[in-house]
C-alpha cells in the first residue's frame, strides 16, 4: 500500500505516492501526461524538476488538484494565521454583529485593503482585524434592507467580500472563497452597481481557477468582460475590468495548456493597459501593463521557456509597483525561473528578495518551501550555507 506523503516529502516522491496510490504504472501516468516513462522516473526519483505545464499535467493523469504535488497545505501552527480560517467562518456563518455608521465600515474596509496591498507583515496586521469587521458589515447590511442607504451599504460589503476571497485562499480554506465569492456578487447586484458587480466576478472567477475549473472560469470572465463594457457604456474603469477579467481567461486558458490562445489574449489586453496607466487599481485588481507583464512570465515558466520569462522580466519596471503580493509573486517566479535553468545562486537570491518583500508569505508558501528544500540537496557548499539559514529562518527541517 502506497504511504500517506509527508509535508516534507520532495514533489517527486508525492508524484509517486499517488501514483502507487492511483494503482497505476508509470508508463500509463506518462501516457496520460504526454512525457516519457523515463523523464517521469527520473522526475519520481528527484533528478529531474517537472515545469508548472507537466505538474498540471500530472495532476490531472492522477485525477488531483495539482495543489496536492505542490505540497500546499493551510498555514502552519506557529504562524498568525493559523486559526484564522475558522474564525472567519465563525464570523461569516454565526451572524450577530451590531450595525456600524456606514462611513466607519467604509474607512476600516478601506484600511484593510490598503495594509493588505502595502505591509510586509499583512498577515499580521490585517487577520486580527477581520471577524469583527465581518461581523458590524453583515449586521449593519441587514438593519439598512429598507433603507434608503442600502445601496452603498452594499457597495462596501462587496469591497470586504473581494478583500475576503484573497484572504480566505492564503489561509488554505478555498471553501470559504466559495462563499464569500458569491456573497460579493449579490451585495454587488444590492449596489446596483455595474463596476462592482464586474469586480465580483472577477474574485469568482479566481475562485474558480483555486479549483481547477478552468473553462468555467474562461467562460464566465468573458461574458462578464462583455457585460461591463456595455452596461458602462465602455467608460474608463469598465474598459480597465474587462483588462482584468481578461486576464482571469488568460491564466485559464494557459492552465489547460492553450498556452497559444493565453499570449494572444495577452496581446490583445496590453494596449488597453498602456491607455489606462491611471486606474491600475480599479476594484484592486491592479491591472496595469506590469501586471499584464507578470502574466506573461506566468505563462513561460507554464511553458517550461524559463530563459523567455526571463527576458520578459528583464524588460519591467517594477519600482512603483505598491502590492506586496505582486512583487513577492514577481520574486518567487523569477526563483522558479532559475531553477528551471538549474542556476541554484539565482534561484537562492530570489528565493530571499522574496523574504525580504514579504517575510510572511514566504513563511506561508509552499512551493517557496521545495526551492528551498531542493536547495539543500545541491552541492554548492555557499549556497547549502544560505538556504539552510533561510530554512531554518522558515523552521523547514534540514
Amino acid at each position: 500500500m502506497a504511504r500517506a506523503p509527508r509535508p516534507n516529502d520532495s514533489i517527486g516522491a508525492r508524484i509517486r505516492v499517488h501514483r502507487e496510490r492511483s494503482g497505476k504504472s508509470q508508463a500509463v501516468v506518462a501516457g496520460l501526461a504526454g512525457i516519457s516513462e523515463d523523464y517521469l522516473g527520473q522526475i519520481e526519483r528527484g533528478r529531474k524538476i517537472p515545469s508548472t505545464r507537466v505538474i498540471q499535467s500530472l495532476a490531472d493523469a492522477l485525477r488531483i488538484p495539482a495543489g496536492v504535488l505542490l505540497g500546499d497545505t493551510p498555514a502552519a501552527p506557529t504562524s498568525p494565521a493559523a486559526g484564522c480560517g475558522n474564525r472567519l467562518a465563525l464570523a461569516l456563518l454565526s451572524g450577530g454583529g451590531v450595525p456600524t455608521d456606514l462611513a466607519d465600515l467604509s474607512a476600516r474596509t478601506d484600511l484593510a485593503w490598503r495594509t493588505w496591498q502595502t505591509s510586509d507583515h499583512r498577515y499580521s496586521d490585517v487577520l486580527p482585524t477581520l471577524p469583527e469587521l465581518i461581523r458590524n458589515t453583515e449586521a449593519t447590511l441587514r438593519a439598512s434592507r429598507h433603507d434608503s442607504r442600502h445601496r452603498e451599504t452594499a457597495g462596501v460589503a462587496s469591497d470586504l467580500y473581494g478583500l475576503l476571497r484573497t484572504v480566505t485562499r492564503r489561509v488554505g480554506r478555498s471553501d470559504l472563497s466559495y462563499l464569500v465569492a458569491d456573497r460579493g456578487i449579490r451585495a454587488a447586484e444590492d449596489a446596483d452597481n455595474p463596476i462592482r458587480l464586474a469586480v465580483a466576478r472577477w474574485n469568482l472567477g479566481h475562485t474558480l481557477l483555486i479549483s481547477n475549473e478552468y473553462e468555467a472560469a474562461i467562460e464566465l470572465a468573458t461574458n462578464a468582460a462583455a457585460s461591463v463594457l456595455a452596461e458602462s457604456r465602455a467608460e474608463p474603469a469598465a474598459i480597465v475590468l474587462a483588462g482584468a477579467l481578461e486576464l482571469v481567461a488568460t491564466v485559464a486558458e494557459a492552465r489547460t495548456g492553450r498556452l497559444w490562445e493565453a499570449r494572444d489574449r495577452l496581446n490583445r489586453v496590453y494596449p488597453v493597459a498602456v491607455r489606462s496607466p491611471n486606474m491600475s487599481n480599479v476594484g484592486h485588481t491592479m491591472f496595469s501593463t506590469t501586471n499584464v507583464g507578470f502574466h506573461a512570465i506566468s505563462i513561460e515558466l507554464q511553458a517550461g521557456d524559463a530563459l523567455e520569462a526571463l527576458r520578459i522580466a528583464e524588460q519591467l519596471d517594477t519600482s512603483e509597483y505598491l502590492s506586496v503580493e505582486r512583487r513577492f509573486t514577481f520574486a518567487l517566479d523569477l526563483a522558479r525561473a532559475y531553477e528551471l535553468r538549474r542556476q541554484e545562486t539565482g534561484t537562492l537570491l530570489h528565493l530571499l528578495n522574496a523574504e525580504q518583500i514579504s517575510p510572511e508569505d514566504l513563511q506561508y508558501n509552499s512551493e517557496a518551501h521545495e526551492m528551498v528544500r531542493r536547495l539543500l540537496q545541491g552541492h554548492r557548499s555557499p549556497n547549502r550555507v544560505q538556504a539552510a539559514g533561510l530554512a531554518d529562518r522558515l523552521s523547514i527541517p534540514v
